[in-house]
Order: C-alpha cells, then structure tokens, then sequence
C-alpha cells in the first residue's frame, strides 16, 4: 500500500516574528514564522493593515529568525557625521538540529537568495547523543561584529561578520564608502566560524542553558548566558532551590578567545528568559515566573517580586509588590524604546499567538497629571505591563474578524484590562520629571488596528453538516449528479479566552436569491448605464445573455424584465458587451459594433469582411481581436461636446495575434522614468541592486539608518515620500542635508483617531494624485508578449514600450527583450528552449485597496499562470521599468478528459479531419435546418480554433461581497480573491461547471453576482455572509472564550454537543481520609497566586448559528475530568440501534488520592417547546452514570455494544434497561487514550506504547489482542488506513511523524502476525492529535478506477494546519516517485535544506531497522506546477513520461481530497 501526504491548509500558528528591512532598505517588514512557513508582510502606512508580499515554504522547521545587517552597523555609524543609505537586512534562520543558514531577498528576481549555510550536526559535536531535545538559539551582535548560534545545549558556534582590521576601521570615528563587508562576501576578507565547547570555559556552564543574549555598551562582542547549573524542581524546592546563573563571556573573534568576565550565581530556580536593556541603560533584565531581577556589572542587582510565591521559592532579595498578583509563566516581552517596553513603526505592537489570531494594535501615550506618590506610581509601573501582554497573548483569540477599529474594550476582558474608552484600554503608567508637588504621568493605551486569523492549535475535529436556509435552498436547485450532503470540518481551537470552534470548508457555496432556466444560453455580461447616480455605488441597469444566433436583454430595477425595443442588436450573437467612458455601452457581435447610450443606439461599425473573434473595452478605449489576427483599438471622442462617436485609434497587424487585454494603470508601476513617484509597495526596492548604487551612495548624506531611533524620518508627508517614493531621489536627500537633528516632537502618527497631524512639512503633495496611465497588452502567435502605452490624444500613436519572448514558456522570471541583465531561467543546463504551448487568454488586472499589485494572468494550454509586476530600474529610457515573477496559483482547472489540442503535432494530424467533420455539418444543416440541434457550448479551457471567437473565462470582478479578484469559469470554476495581499483560490463545484459569470449590484442582489450552470439555469447569487474569506480556506468562527475539548454531531437532533472547561481559582485540595477522602480549605493572603481548577461541563448547540440550547447543559463534579466524548450506536431494543453521547471521565485529586471515573450516556430527547423559544424543543437526557474503578481513557461502539478503556484495561459492556452488562474485557499497556473501531476490530493507541490492534468475537464473546507494534512510540492520533479491500493502520506521535503500520502474518519479521509490520513513515512537521477518515471524491476526476473506494485522512495539526493521507496504487506511486526524485536534486531549495533530510522520521530512539519510504511528498511534487514549460519537457523526456501523466496524477489527487 502506497500513499501521498500533502498539506491541504497552511499553518496559522505564529511563532516567531521580527520587524525588519527585509524587502526595502527604506521599509520595515513584519517576517512571521509558522512551523516550516515564512510569511513577509508589510503595515500599510495610513490604515495599518497587514498586506502579505510573499509567502515561502522550507523544508525544515524554523527555530529561530534574527535579522542582521549586511552592511556597517547603525549603531557604530551614528556618531559619524556622515552615513550611507540603510541597507537591507539579511535573516539568520536556523534548523534543527544544528543547521543555520543566513539569507537575503534578491529583488531582482523577487525571491530569496542564501548567502551562507552552516551545518554543525556531525557526531563529535552531538557526543553520543542520539535525539536533541534542546532547538538552537541564535543571538545577533547589537553592533553587528558577529553572530553565535547554541547547539546541543553545551557548544556555541561564533560567526564572525568583519575580519579584525575591518572591524577597527568600522568602529572609528570616520566610515569610507567602501567600509563593512558582508558575511556573504570573500572568504579572504573575513574570519572562518568556530566553536567553543562551554563545559570547558566554566563549571556552572555543564548544565541547561535557558537563555544567551548579546549586551550594549561593550567594547568587544560580549555574551549573557542565563543557566541552571544544578536541576531542581517544585516539588524539591524547599531542599534545593536558586540553582539558577549566569556567566557573561567576552569575546574576541580574532584571537578566538572568549574569557568568562561577570559571574552571577544564586538566582531563582524559576528564570525562564534575560532580555538586553539597549543603550543608555545597558545590563541584563532576568525574567522568572514569579519575579524581575536587573543586573549590572556596573551597580547592584535590583529585583522585584510579582507575587508571594517568592517568599518559600527563593532567598534572593526581591522588593516585594504588595498590590501585584500575577506570573510570567512562558511570557514574552521586548522593549518599546531606549526606557520603555518592541515596536514596529509609528508605535504598532504586533502580539503573535499560537493559541488565537494574532494582532496589531497602535500603543497610545497621554499625558496626565496624578498627585500621587512615587511609591504608588512605582508600583503601577512596576510588570503590570508584563502581565497585560501575557494576557493580550492569551486574548488575541476574542477579537472578532468583522470588528473595526471600535469598540475595542468589548473585545477585551474587562478583569484584566480597564477600559478609557470605546476605542482605547489602559495599558500602563510611568513617571516623568515633575515638581515635587504634582507628578506628571502618561497613561498608555491600545488601539485595535488589524489581526491574522489563526485556526490554530486544531485539538479534535470532526465532520459536521452544514443545515441552514441558505444551504437547503441551494440543494433544491442543484442538479441530481451534485446533490449532497453538505459537510462541515469543525475542530476545536484555542484554549481559555482563546477557546473557539472553527467551521471550515474548501468550497465556495454561493447563498442563492433565485434561479430561472434560459435554455441555449452561452454568454452573459452586465452593464452600468447613465441613469445611475454617482455619488453612489453604481447599479446594473441591463443583463445581456447571449445564445447561439441571438440575444436577450434585460432591464433591471424593482423587477428584472426583457426589453422588447431599443437600440441593442438582437438577432445576432453578442460576443462582448461592456462599459466605455463613463456612462456609455458598447456591444460587440461577430460582424457589427454598436454603442449606445442607455439603449439608444449612437454608431454602428460593420466588420462583415473580418469577422470578430474577441472583444474588450476599458475606459475610453475599445480593442477588438479579428479571426486574421489584426487588433484593432477604437478611441470614444465627444463631438461638439454632444455626440459620442469611436473612431479608429490604433491598428496592429504586423503579426498573428491571439490574445489581447487592456490595462488602466493606478500603481505607478508601469512607468518608464527611474524611480518617478513610486507610491508602491515595492518602493525603492530595487534602488541598491541596480548598476547606479554606488552614485546614489556617493550623493546620500547624514540619513538616519538606525531602524529603532524613533528619528528615524521627519514626521507627516515627507516621512510617506521617504518610505513610499513620494518625490525624486534627488530633492529629498538634498533637503535632509539642510535640516539640523531631528527633534522627536515633529514625529506624528497618522491614525484618524489622533487630533493633531503634522503637516507642515512642504505639503505640497498631501494629495498625491497618481497619474493613470492606459495600456494595450497583446500576444502574437509565436508566444510574444507586447505592451503598448495607449496616448489620451488621439492624434498620438500608441507606442511599444515593453516586450516579452516567449510569454507561452511560463518562465519563472519575465523580463524585457532590451533588459541588459538576462537571468539563469533554469538549472537544467543546456536543454531545448523552444515551447509549443498555446496562450488562449490573458488578463492584466490591479488589486488591493490602491490598485498597487498588478497581476497578470494566461490560461497556457491547461494551465493558469499567474504573474505579479515589480519595479525593475536597469532598462533603457523609453521602456517600462519593471519585471514580472511568477506566483504560485493553485487553481488547477484542468479538463477532465484529454484534448486533442494537448500538443501542437496532433493538431496538425487532427486539422484536416476537423474540416471534413464541419462540412459534413454544414451540408446536413442546410438539407434539414429545423431538426438541427444546437452544438455542445464548451465549458473547459480550451478554445476552438481562431475561426472561432474565444471565450472570455477570466471574469474580473471589483466588488462582489467587499472582494476582488478573478473568477475563473469552465468545467472547474475557481474564485481568485485578492486579501491581505494573499491571491487565495477557493473552488466552487457545488453546481458543477459554470458557462459565464457576471457581477451584479441591485436593490435585490447586493455586490451579488450571476452565472450558468451546465444546465442552463441562471443563479442570481451572493456570496455566503458567515464565510471569512481572508484565510486559506472559508471560515467560520464561533468564539467560546473557553476551553473546548471534544465536539460531537448528532445526527438524528442535526445537533452539537460540546465539552467546556472553565479555569477558576481554588483555595482548597482533596486529602485521602481512611477509604474516604476530604476537602481542605487553605486560607492565603490576597496577592497570593491561587491554582486554577478546570470546571468541565457539557452543553447542547444548535447547528444554525451555534445558539446554545436552553436548560441543556451538564456540568461535572469539582475536579472530574472530562476524558472522552463520542457520539456512538447501541442496541436497545433487540437489533434496533439508536445513536447515544457516551463521555468518560476521570476524577483528578491529587497522586494520594485513586483516580476513578465515570461512563455516562447521554440521549437527545424531542419535548415540547417552550414559548418563543423554539430551541427548546431538544433536552438532554442522562440515561445511564456508573462510577469505574478507574479512569475511562476512551469510548467507542462496535456491533452496538460499548467498548471503553478503563484504567489498564478495555470493556465491552452491553447496554439493556438503562444499565451496562459486562461482556468481555482484555488487559493493555499503560494508559490508553485513543480509540477507533471498524466492525469487530479494535485500534487502541496507548500513550507511550504505541498502537494495538484487537478482535471481538460475538459469538464466542471474546476480546483478543490481534497484532501490536512492538516499539515504544507516544502516541498523539491513531486511525484505520483503507484503500479498497487493503487495510493499514495510522500513528502520529510527539515528535511529529507518521507511521504506517499492516497486519502482515506471513511476513517473517511479524513473527506470524504477532507484531506489526511498519510499512512507511514519514516526518510530518506538524503534531497530529486528531484525524478524519472520508471517502475521498472521485467526481470530475480523469480516471475514477484508480481512487475508488478509498478513504483519505483529514489531520488538523496544532500549528492550525491541516494535512491530507491518500492512498495511491502502485502506477501511479512509481511514476510521482521518479519525479519526486528529481525535483530534489535539480533545482535549488531555499536556505540549502534538503527535502529528503526533512521527511526522515526523526525518533528519540535508534531504530535497528531501515525507514520505509512509501509515502510520497505532496508538498514537494505541487513544485512541479511552478515549473516553466522548457523545465517540464526536459524533466519530462529524461524520465520518458509524457506531459498529461504527472499533469493528471496531481489534479486527480487535489480534486479527490477536496471534500467539504
């Protein structure tokens, strides 16, 4: 048995962030981490909303990211009266074990670029060790002289930067141009890396390293290592405790020496990080749960204590804080400025979380006047701001997604944090200078500015059904072939305030408003007309739906009617129709051009010699593409300011064309002056990678490049031109020279929420007026690209101004046919690069809020690739100054069947048969013309042949819900909706193909949209208003604000049942009492920090709107434990089965108190409903609770009897009269807390012995053991693997791997079926607590035989992804496997990380035996779609594959899994 792991939906779980000048040396960039992720945003500048640039993925799991700069550090060159341009920053990531690679972003190519890779992992340097537990920590020089990376918990790897003389020169008082030499540079000019073994430097240094960090204000590179010397723990505390050190080593990178300099022992035990005070303060801040010790090596250490926890815990002499109560247990904290708490720019704080969405929020500082004490006030500001970030981590789930910048104390816990306002909370105050008599303090406070949904951590999921109005009316309409039950994945999310239930599906289900039959339609568009009001949004006042020789038109308002009379032309068949100017239409048959005003016409242009094949207009302008291939542009002009009238513009015939577009341009981008106005995202990103870098350093001086100075740029307008290219290059930098230090009053926010703007600073330009520039895109037939700027005067040519070659080989980098730096387009070599594909439509469009990301997309044969425009400077004057770098689409739209246009050869063979086919049709139709049928409409991606018009399947859309975007028709509809920067396809196959589609705004369909079906029905449709459409999926979030642990659906009821835990403080513990036990009662003084009790209890929802429902709640005793929860089938009445809630509980006292627990089965019972509340019509009936001996571990039902895991041991128990008869009953391993039943079959999956396998024999009435595996593995997630008539068996573990186990008996090994035999494991990446077997969907697939009757693993993993397990037979296996093996090997991955390395399970114990790798990567082979056309065919012809084969293997797997 063969199978493909692939990840489905990528992680959501942040976990490591830094701002940084990633892209742009002149703009900061939020990096995020995310398991083996590596998103880079931007903050927009006014509205600060997060816009994601680009998305990587690794090939290991990211440990760490610190940034450093390549060039000269700022800090050195500050004092300097001159300074260069503030280069861009380079990011050490780092790997397990012991790998760390330094990159940078190349901005020519838009891509990352490895600069140096170091690989620490041999066998002196593990010692023996076998498993690491211990991830490097990597640490950056604040001065930027070296770098130090901690492996193995006991050695330090040092990176120099700069060699010793370099060094010297850097920190002098005068900087050359020329000084500072990059790590990636000659390895002549710089120092060689080493390590140095910390058990030999000192003896405190030979136990755990919890934390290093680099100091200011040194002369020599020196480092802060934060130890425990001697372990301990709570329970040893009051015998052992302040085990805790810290060493400090200076060192000296030339000489390799690093003497121990500031020893400190006797710390608290419970230190958990040290955080380096900047300058002028200097020292170390020592973090520990219960207190913050400051250290100097200069003057005394100072510490305080956040609770009286400290009092038993330590002997070190801590303040106490009387009136503080709180823990810093795994807290975060970072400093604001010099002597405040990080920042990104203009005060935006961004807290990452695992366990909710991660947010933005913009820290406002108010002054006060409060005449209290210095004590009070010392108090206030003593961690309280520690605590509330702590707090906001744990809250960042409870900010809603459809929440504004209001109201943001109701997203907030009110406990915790005092509200001020509606709009801002109290973060923290300080003490200014003041006279004695009133002292001045600045309160801080909060403001919501954006977040990152995270579905993360997924702890159990299920399958659920989707049941409201929308969905049912959907289904009446559906075709028979594509009516199903609708299904929902839904898993638990977060914990605490966190807590949360997340409804997701892969699909687009469109929320209809009515359906009516058209039969023969084949093309649709929506026009504006001048009757519409344009202060508003405008409305479409008609629908034109063409059909095969004619033409209806609708008239929208109150009510949609046809219109019988008017200018539109009726009796031909309408190819396009669209909007020109501003209140103009233009309709576009086969041989006539019309244009009307409302439905008068005004013109009418004949084209009955040259037949038109496609049509687009845009503004002003009107491209029309003939059957010979000639493009013809026509220009609206007003005539006597009276009538409207198209004359000829613009005329190409110089080739075959086949494809053309129009653009309006908004971004600046296509522009062809250096770096004019660049009022973009990519601003000055390509500056310091053109040839003119060194005369544009020469002519900088005195520009601040520390990236933390909150001086970093004047404040207002010039600050926005500064970073978003709002003047030349020349007269801002001539204006810094002038200018004397910046006083930090001029720095200003520009928030709508702050009174005062600074705008005072030549503010000419507050109104930035972009000018919009018009352009005609066009392809010929031999795959050439051209764009042509379209003039506003039409007494003045279009003119080329960029051109592509070969536009159909889909390279990876586009670039001009004049560009005088060429890149390396494959890692092939020398190979053929010629392509025959086909470019059947292409469309240019600009997204996002300001039209700034220009996005190119072509459907190539049977692919959609898709580019984004960057600004690229080396060009000649007269060219476009820019370049255009494929993004990945995972759109696959590919046809189901295959084409006989799949390769230029066989349309060759296949012409002349085409011709005879046609006039034998055409001969039939004129004998017999009233029993002709209509010809099939095509609704896939291929086009007929240019006798033909082509179909315009890429449908823009500007406002459909709030979104933009593209939608895609054809057999595999997709929407392409541009958020946050992300371009996310969502299919939409729950009405199986769509011919056309339109936007449509009216009274009765809001920012709605139109399309038909295959069936020739007309939706009139808006988009689902539950959906959140900015993740990878569509989500719905159900927040709880507490723990959810297990879900379960009912089916009979269409209702959930959750189980919730509550945390709540306790003062009192369970003490045994002879054979009872008894309740203690402790009584503590106010800040002592109490333990918190989970209360659990059970509640009912509605399906709908997840309504809990009335009096249908069940809580649990005072600590029992709610263990497992699963909806099963039982016999109650002979052979009928009814579907019961069984939970097992477990009472968790304390370790001298027997555990004991409970099975309990719940029944949902129909009463009559309460008045006006019609949820109340469900209760739940508790119909059996029996106490255990032992814990109840797990719950299932097989052959409707109840099986449950108590203590060691599974029952089965029968369930007659309301009680449970023991049947039978076997004994097991140590604790076993998984459980999945398939007819008489058992697997259990213990928590450190692996995975189990038993059998029940009714008629014998006997539970056996079948087979078991006979390693240790702790087990996380277990389930059955089928595929067809072969069964396997699943397990996930804690280190993140997957293991594939088979009952094998007559294999030698398994020792007749004693043990189980492991038949492939895999690295997954991601820890896997649940999992969700399906059928997989073998609708629209090519070849349904080869995943029939097979089940896919759904596995939602706690870094908020979700992973897919396919069964693939061994054809298709082989033929994946010799292409995974290639893209290994030929083409470079990022930061030097071999994919093969990364999917070898890594276990904490040796294995005797070898891996199986029958698992595929499906990460790894989705690469091949992102492969040009050239590096297809060569990879294709080395393997003697054709190009349908893996084309067809990977859309097949994607359609199968795509299952909700």
């Amino acid at each position: 048995m063969f199978s493909i792991f692939k990840t489905i939906h990528p992680p959501t779980g942040i976990e490591y962030a830094v701002w940084a000048r990633f892209l742009s040396p002149l703009e900061n960039n939020l990096i995020l981490s995310s398991a083996n992720y590596l998103y880079v945003y931007r903050v927009t500048p006014h509205t600060s909303n997060f816009e994601c640039l680009h998305t990587f993925v690794l090939w290991g799991n990211i440990c760490s990211i610190t940034p450093c700069h390549l060039g000269p550090s700022s800090s050195s060159s500050s004092s300097s009266s001159t300074s260069l341009i503030p280069s861009k920053e380079a990011l050490f990531l780092s790997f397990m074990d012991a790998k760390l690679s330094l990159i940078e972003f190349d901005s020519t190519i838009q891509d990352l670029k490895t600069l140096s890779m170091h690989y620490f992992e041999d066998e002196l340097a593990k010692e023996g060790q076998w498993f690491n537990y211990s991830p490097p920590i990597v640490r950056v020089d604040p001065d930027m002289r070296c770098a130090c990376m901690l492996i193995y918990n006991s050695k330090l790897v040092i990176i120099p930067f700069f060699s010793q003389l370099d060094r010297e020169i850097i920190t002098s008082d005068t900087i050359p141009s020329t000084a500072g030499i990059t790590p990636g540079g000659p390895r002549s000019s710089s120092l060689s890396s080493y390590i140095v073994h910390l058990k030999k430097l000192d003896p405190s240094l030979t136990g755990r390293i919890i934390d290093l960090q680099f100091l200011h204000s040194y002369y020599e590179p020196t480092l802060f290592i934060l130890c425990e010397s001697s372990r301990t723990w709570v329970g040893r505390v009051a015998v052992k405790k302040d085990t805790c050190c810290s060493v400090a080593l200076s060192i000296n990178v030339a000489q390799k020496s690093n003497p121990v300099i500031w020893p400190v022992d006797k710390l608290p035990f419970d230190c958990l990080s040290c955080l380096s005070v900047p300058k002028p303060i200097g020292g170390i801040l020592v973090l520990a749960t219960n207190s913050i010790i400051y250290l100097n090596q200069s003057i005394p250490a100072y510490g305080v204590a956040l609770n009286t926890l400290t009092r038993d815990s330590t002997k070190y002499p801590l303040r106490p804080l009387y009136d503080l109560k709180i823990a810093l247990d795994l807290a975060e904290a970072i400093f604001i400025s010099n002597d405040k708490l990080c920042k990104c720019d203009e005060n935006l704080i961004f807290f990452g979380s695992r366990l909710g969405n991660s947010l933005l929020l913009r820290l406002h500082e108010n002054a006060i006047i409060d005449p209290t004490s210095i004590d009070t006030i010392e108090t206030m500001n003593g961690d309280e701001n520690d605590n509330n970030r702590n707090d906001y981590h744990e809250q960042s789930e409870l900010i809603n997604e459809s929440i504004n910048k209001t109201n943001l104390s109701d997203m907030i816990d009110n406990d915790i944090i005092i509200p001020n306002n509606k709009n801002d909370i109290i973060f923290f105050t300080s003490e200014i200078d003041t006279n004695e008599s009133k002292k001045q303090t600045y309160t801080y406070s909060f403001e919501y500015c954006d977040n990152l949904i995270n579905i993360g951590p997924c702890g159990y999921a299920i399958v659920g059904e989707g049941d409201s109005e929308e969905i049912r009316l959907l289904q009446r309409h559906l075709p028979p072939h594509y009516q199903t039950t609708p299904l929902d994945l839904i898993t638990t999310s977060g914990t605490n305030k966190c807590g949360s239930v997340s409804i997701l599906q892969q699909t687009i289900k469109p929320e209809l408003i009515t359906t009516q039959a058209l039969p023969g339609s084949i093309d649709m568009w929506t026009v504006y007309s001048s009757t519409n009001e344009q202060n508003e949004k405008r409305e479409h006042s008609f629908i034109l739906i063409s059909q095969e020789t004619s033409t209806l038109i609708f008239q929208t308002g109150i009510d949609i009617t046809e219109l019988e009379q008017g200018g539109f032309l009726t009796n031909e068949q309408t190819i396009f129709c669209g909007n020109i100017g501003e209140q103009l239409i233009v309709q576009i048959t086969r041989l006539h051009a019309i244009l009307l005003r409302d439905s008068t016409q005004l013109q009418m242009i004949s084209f009955e010699n040259n037949p038109i094949r496609f049509a687009t207009s845009l503004d002003r302008y009107l491209a029309i593409l003939t059957t010979h291939g000639i493009i013809h542009i026509y220009l609206l002009i007003d005539i006597n300011n009276e009538q409207s009238k198209l004359i000829e513009y613009y005329k190409l015939n110089d080739k075959k064309y086949t494809c053309v577009n129009l653009y309006i341009d908004h971004s600046e981008l296509f522009t062809t002056t250096i770096n004019n106005n660049n009022n973009n995202i990519y601003s000055h990103s390509t500056i310091l990678n053109s040839p003119k870098q060194e005369t544009i350093q020469q002519t900088v001086v005195s520009l601040p490049s520390n990236p933390l100075d909150s001086t970093e740029f004047t404040g207002g307008d010039d600050e926005d031109e500064w970073l978003y290219g709002g003047k030349t290059i020349e007269n801002p930098l001539a204006s810094v020279t002038t200018v004397e230090p910046m006083d930090s009053s001029n720095i200003s926010t520009t928030t709508k929420s702050l009174p005062i703007i600074n705008n005072n600073n030549n503010n000419n330009n507050s109104i930035n007026i972009i000018p919009t520039t018009r352009w005609l895109i066009a392809i010929s037939k031999d795959g050439t690209l051209t764009i042509h700027e379209l003039m506003t005067d039409e007494t003045k040519s279009a003119t080329i101004r960029y051109e592509i070659a070969r536009f159909n080989s889909g390279l990876k980098i586009l670039v001009d046919v004049h560009d005088a730096s060429p890149l390396m387009t494959h890692y092939l070599g020398k190979i053929e690069t010629s392509c025959s594909a086909s470019v059947y439509e292409l469309l240019v469009i600009g997204l996002g809020p300001k039209k700034d990301r220009v996005y190119m997309i072509a459907r190539i044969d049977e692919d959609l690739i898709l580019y984004e425009a960057f600004p690229y400077q080396n060009l000649p004057d007269d060219r476009l100054k820019l370049r255009f770098h494929r993004v990945t689409c995972n759109a696959l739209v590919r046809t189901k069947k295959s084409s006989a246009k799949k390769n230029a050869a066989k349309r060759q063979k296949d012409a002349a048969q085409l011709q005879q086919q046609q006039q034998q049709q055409q001969n039939q139709a004129k004998h017999n013309p009233i029993s002709q049928e209509p010809l099939p409409v095509q609704t896939d991606l291929l086009d007929d042949e240019m006798n033909e018009y082509q179909r315009m399947l890429l449908r823009p859309f500007i406002d459909v819900a709030n979104h933009s975007g593209i939608f895609i028709c054809g057999t595999h509809p997709y929407w392409l909706i541009w958020s946050k920067g992300n371009l996310r396809a969502f299919p939409m196959n729950v009405d199986g193909p769509i011919k056309t589609f339109a936007e449509f705004n009216n009274n009765n369909c809001r920012n709605g949209y139109l399309y038909f079906n295959q069936k020739d029905d007309l939706r009139i449709s808006v988009m689902p208003s539950k959906r959140i459409l900015d993740t990878p999926w569509p989500l719905q979030k159900i927040p709880f604000k507490q723990t959810v642990h297990f879900l379960c659906y009912h089916v009979e009821s269409k209702l959930y049942a959750a189980t919730i835990s509550t945390n709540e403080p306790t003062n009192t513990l369970v003490q045994p009492s002879g054979e009872d036990r008894e309740s203690i009662t402790y009584q503590k003084e106010s800040n002592f920090l109490l333990p918190l009790r989970e209360q659990f209890f059970v509640q009912l929802y509605s399906a709908i709107k997840w309504e809990p429902i009335p009096n249908a709640k069940i809580t649990m005793n005072e600590w029992e434990h709610v263990t497992c929860m699963k909806t099963i089938a039982l016999r109650f009445q002979g052979n009928l089965m009814k579907t019961y809630i069984a939970i097992g509980t477990a009472n968790c006292f304390n370790e001298d108190v027997v555990s004991r627990g409970r099975v309990i089965l719940f029944d949902i019972i129909e009463v009559v409903p309460e008045v006006n509340q019609p949820l109340t019509k469900h209760k739940l009936k508790t119909v059996h609770d029996r106490e255990e001996k032992g814990p109840v571990t797990a719950v299932d039902s097989i052959l409707g009897y109840l099986v449950a895991a108590v203590g060691q041991k599974v029952y089965i128990w029968q369930y007659q009269n309301n009680s449970l008869k023991g049947i039978a009953f076997v004994d097991i391993q140590i604790y076993c807390h998984r459980m999945v039943t398939i007819k008489n079959y058992i697997l259990i999956g213990d928590v450190h012995k692996s995975i189990a396998l038993l059998r029940y024999q009714e008629n014998m009435r006997v539970l056996s053991y079948v087979s078991r595996d006979s390693r240790q593995l702790d087990v996380f997630a277990t389930d059955f693997f089928i595929d067809q008539t072969h069964v396997q068996f699943v397990a996930t573990d804690s280190d993140r791997n997957m293991y594939i186990y088979a009952h094998a008996p007559t294999q030698k090994e398994t020792q007749g079926g004693q043990w189980l035999l492991r038949k492939s494991d895999f690295h997954i990446g991601y820890s896997v607590t649940s999992t969700i077997r399906m059928v997989v969907n073998v609708n629209n697939l090519t070849t349904k035989q080869n995943f029939e009757n097979k089940q896919a693993l759904i596995m939602p993993t706690l870094d908020g992804g979700i992973g897919c397990l396919v069964p693939l037979n061994e054809k298709i296996f082989r033929r994946l496997a010799m292409l995974q093996n290639s893209l290994t090997t030929m083409f470079p991955q990022y930061c030097g990380l071999n994919p093969k390395s990364f999917r070898i399970c890594k276990t904490r114990r040796k294995q005797l035996d070898n891996p199986q790798k029958n698992t595929l990567d499906g990460d790894l082979l989705w690469r091949y779609f992102d492969l040009s056309f050239i590096e297809r065919n060569e990879l294709l012809s080395r393997l003697g594959m054709t190009p349908d084969q893996f084309h067809e293997d990977l859309t097949d797997i994607a359609r199968a899994v795509t299952l909700f």
